[in-house]
C-alpha cells in the first residue's frame, strides 16, 4: 500500500470529522509488503489502533478481504478493540456482529476478532483461512501459538494481493525472546526451523517520541511504581525478560543515556603519535581475551576485551565458531588480534583436560600462538563476578561497556539468562557461551593499562633532588 491520507467519514448527525490519521512510523507499517512485520515499541505508540486500521483499511480496499486480529484473552480484547469497533463499523457503513465478534463492511471483506487463551484453542483458527492475521501484544503468545496461527494466513494464487502476517508489542512478556530472535535479531536456530527466512521477518520500531498527541511527562510519572524492569520494556522499547538472572544489565537508562551498552568503540589520542585511534589499536592498552569452548551444537566463543589505567572495561569484539577444529579456532583468533596489546587469554578450565586425547585443547591453542589461562568453573562466581562489574562505577558509568555492532550475541544473552530452579544465585543452563566467557574474565585478575605518559609513582615516593643553597661552613 501506498502512503494513505487520513481516513475521513461523517457521523450520523452529517458531521465530517477523521476517524484515523496515520502518524509517520504507521505510515511506514501501513505501506510495508513484508511478508511478516512486527510493530514494536514503548507503550503509548499507538499499536493496537494501527493494527486494527491496517485491517480496516485493507478490507475497505480489496473486497471479499479477510482479516483476522488476535490477543491472547477475550478481556484484553475487549478492552483493545471491541470497544471500538462497533461505532467504526457504523460509521463505514458496515455491521458488527456481538455473538461471533465479527465486523462485516459493505463490501463482503470481514475481520473476524479471536484469542488464544491455551494452546488447545489454537485448534478454533486450523481450518480457517484469512487474508491477513494481525496479533496484538505478541509478547504475550508463545512461538507455537504464532507458528500454528499464522498457518491459516493464505491468499488464492491470482489474488491481487499478498496473505500478510502483521504484529505489535512492547518487549515485555513470556513471548518476548522468541520475538526478539525471530523480528529484531534473526538469531533463529535453523536446525529447529529450516524454512526460517530472515528477510521474510522485519520490525519498525517506535517510542513515545514518534507519538506527539501523547504528554511523555505525565505518562512517564504514571509508570514510576511499576517495577523497574516493566519500566524500561514501557519506556524504553528495551527486552527485559521477568525472572531474568542479569537484571542490573540495562542498555539505556530511564531517561535514554547509553549504559551498558555503547554504539561506537571509544578513541583514544595516542600519546606518542597524537593520532586518535580506537582503544584498542593504542600500543600501551592491555587486551584480554576470554574463550568458552565449544564445538558443536555449542560454539566456541571468544571475546576481546581491553582494560583502561582507571580500570574501566570494553568488550569491543566477539567471534564465535560451530564445527571448527581448535587449531583453527586458535589460528584464527591469533589472527583477529594482530596489533593489539594481548596480555592474556582466561578460559573454560576443562580445555586443559586431555581426555585421553595427545594433547589437550589449551595445549593445541598454545602450539598454534594462543596460550590459555584457566579459568574457574563456578555458575555461582560466574554471575557473582559479573554483577560486580556491571554495578560498579567509574567516573560516572558502569565499569564494563559493550559495543552494540561488534558484540551482539554477548549483548543479546545476558538478559536472556535465568537463575537455576534450585539454587537461586547460580546462573541457569542455556544459551550462555558468550556470558560465561564474559565471566571467565569478570573472575580473572585482569591488570589495568600503565599510561606512559602518567606519572607511575605518587610524588612522596620520587626521590629527593638536590636544593640549590650555599651551606653553613
Amino acid at each position: 500500500m501506498s502512503e494513505i491520507p487520513a481516513l475521513t467519514v461523517v457521523d450520523e448527525h452529517g458531521k465530517e470529522f477523521v476517524l484515523y490519521v496515520p502518524l509517520p512510523h504507521q505510515q511506514a507499517f501501513h505501506a510495508s509488503d513484508a511478508p511478516n512485520l512486527l510493530a514494536l515499541g514503548t507503550r503509548g505508540t499507538g499499536k493496537s489502533i494501527q493494527l486494527r486500521f491496517e485491517a480496516i483499511l485493507r478490507c475497505l480496499a480489496v473486497p471479499n478481504f479477510r482479516a483476522l486480529i488476535m490477543r491472547r484473552t477475550t478481556p484484553e480484547l475487549r478492552r483493545s478493540h471491541l470497544i471500538y469497533i462497533e461505532r467504526e463499523m457504523k460509521l463505514l457503513g458496515g455491521t458488527y456482529l456481538h455473538t461471533t465478534f465479527l465486523a462485516k463492511f459493505p463490501n463482503g471483506s470481514s475481520i473476524q476478532f479471536g484469542h488464544c487463551e491455551t494452546e488447545a484453542d489454537i485448534l478454533n483458527y486450523l481450518s480457517s483461512e484469512y487474508n491477513l492475521i494481525a496479533f496484538d501484544e505478541l509478547s504475550t503468545f508463545s512461538l507455537n501459538q504464532f507458528l500454528q496461527i499464522s498457518a491459516a494466513c493464505r491468499a488464492a494464487e491470482n489474488a491481487p494481493f499478498k496473505a500478510l502476517i502483521r504484529a505489535g508489542s512492547n518487549p515485555l512478556g513470556v513471548g518476548a525472546e522468541w520475538l526478539e530472535a525471530w523480528f529484531c535479531t534473526h538469531n533463529v536456530r535453523i536446525e529447529d526451523y529450516p524454512d526460517y527466512n530472515p528477510d521474510d521477518y522485519q520490525m519498525i520500531f517506535s517510542t513515545l517520541d514518534d507519538n506527539p498527541h501523547l504528554d511523555r511527562k505525565q505518562y512517564t510519572a504514571r509508570l514510576k511504581n511499576l517495577p523497574e524492569h516493566v519500566r524500561r520494556a514501557w519506556l524504553l522499547g528495551e527486552f527485559v525478560n521477568e525472572g531474568a538472572y542479569f537484571s542490573d544489565f540495562h542498555k539505556k537508562t530511564e531517561d535514554g543515556k547509553p549504559w551498558h551498552v555503547i554504539d561506537t568503540i571509544p578513541i583514544m589520542l595516542d600519546p606518542t603519535t597524537k593520532e586518535p585511534l580506537p582503544l584498542f589499536k593504542i600500543p600501551w592498552i592491555n587486551v584480554y581475551r576470554a574463550i568458552d569452548w565449544g564445538y558443536f551444537p555449542d560454539p566456541a566463543v571468544c571475546l576481546w576485551v581491553a582494560v583502561l589505567p582507571n580500570k574501566r572495561v570494553f568488550v569491543f569484539k566477539e567471534r564465535s565458531w560451530r564445527r571448527t577444529l581448535a587449531a583453527d579456532v586458535a589460528r584464527q583468533i591469533k589472527k583477529e588480534s594482530e596489533g593489539m596489546h594481548i596480555i592474556e587469554s582466561f578460559c573454560d578450565p576443562t580445555m586443559l583436560i586431555k581426555e585421553g586425547q595427545a594433547y589437550s585443547i589449551g595445549e593445541i591453542f598454545e602450539q598454534n600462538g594462543v596460550p590459555v589461562t584457566a579459568s574457574k568453573n563456578d555458575r555461582e562466581l560466574y554471575g557473582y563476578s559479573i554483577h560486580e562489574y556491571l554495578n560498579t562505577l567509574i567516573d560516572e558509568a558502569p565499569q564494563v561497556q559493550m559495543v552494540s555492532y561488534t558484540c551482539p550475541d554477548l549483548i543479546r544473552t545476558i538478559p536472556q539468562q535465568r537463575m537455576d530452579k534450585t539454587h537461586p544465585s547460580r546462573l541457569g543452563e542455556g544459551e550462555d557461551h558468550w556470558v560465561v566467557a564474559l565471566a571467565y574474565f569478570c573472575m580473572g585478575s585482569a591488570s589495568p593499562s600503565r599510561d606512559p605518559v602518567a606519572r607511575i609513582s605518587h610524588k612522596w615516593m620520587q626521590p629527593k633532588t638536590r636544593s640549590r643553597h650555599v651551606g653553613l661552613c
